[in-house]
């Protein structure tokens, strides 16, 4: 594992890119999970490209787990049962009651709108514009949450899988104290062919810099790259794009790109 230091926020906060959805952020000793998914491959077809950057076995403790829907490359079965039982898995409520359903006692239903507290750390969810069935059928499990950390020095935005939206703005606007720290927002390429119906879902790199600009956080990291490959994309094409769009965006020196198993860590700054 690499780490760079970066000079913003008010207390020690880390970011760990494990891959794809999953990162690992460190308030201080408390660390929160996204999206947690180790598995090679997706269903039987989709294979892992690149491994977790952080190996399950080598996890530090984990205070709590978010998920923000229920799609199989956000929500791994297979890899909440391989961690401790006892973690609390925040969810939307429909995806809370099929992880109990499941046998995964320790999910909890947060509601878009309401807040959980783990420790010193406040979890703040809102609904993103993502429709997260996994089976397509199973429409009544659409639901998709993105999510504001802030411990009271430092802040995040985890977006999950969202459009370009006003959600993501409002959430920051009203529940925010102060400016964002850092905004955690996916990258995903489609074909011309899909693009619009992509875009309903989902953020181009273009749409990341946009949404980026709207919140106006202080620094911007793209996830949701560089690990599995889909069916219409390469797992680096949304990273290369994206790269080709930088020296173009009035905030560059604002975004970092985190290769799988790298950290950034954050130290204060003097505004």
């Amino acid at each position: 594992m690499t780490s760079t230091t970066e000079q913003t926020g008010g207390s020690p906060l880390r970011i760990t890119y494990v891959g794809h959805a999953t990162l690992l952020l460190f308030f201080g000793d408390l660390c929160v999970m996204t999206d947690p998914n180790f598995d090679d491959k997706l269903g039987f077809f989709l294979p892992r490209v690149s491994p977790p950057g952080v190996k399950m076995a080598e996890l530090p403790r984990i205070d709590a787990i978010l998920l923000t829907h229920a799609h199989a490359d956000h929500l791994s079965f297979r890899s909440l049962r391989a961690l401790p039982p006892d973690i609390p898995v925040f969810a939307p409520p429909v995806i809370a009651r099929w992880l109990q359903q499941k046998g995964i006692t320790s999910a909890r239903a947060i509601r878009s709108g309401e807040q959980a507290q783990v420790g010193s750390l406040a979890i703040t969810a809102a609904s993103a514009r993502h429709v997260g069935a996994r089976y397509g059928f199973d429409r009544w499990r659409g639901a998709a949450h993105m999510y504001l950390l802030d411990d009271g020095r430092s802040s995040v935005l985890f977006t999950g899988d969202t459009a370009l939206t006003p959600a993501a703005v409002e959430l920051v606007r009203r529940i925010a104290p102060r400016r964002v720290d850092v905004a955690l927002l996916p990258i995903g390429h489609a074909p011309w062919w899909k693009e619009y119906l992509f875009r309903r879902g989902h953020l181009t790199p273009a749409d990341a810099l946009e949404l980026f600009s709207r919140v106006d956080a202080r620094m911007l990291i793209p996830f949701h790259w560089g690990t599995f490959r889909h069916v219409t994309s390469g797992a680096y094409d949304a990273i290369n794009v994206f790269r080709s769009l930088l020296p173009g965006f009035a905030r560059k020196a604002d975004v970092k790109i985190l290769e799988p198993g790298e950290t950034l860590s954050l130290g204060a700054h003097d505004t």
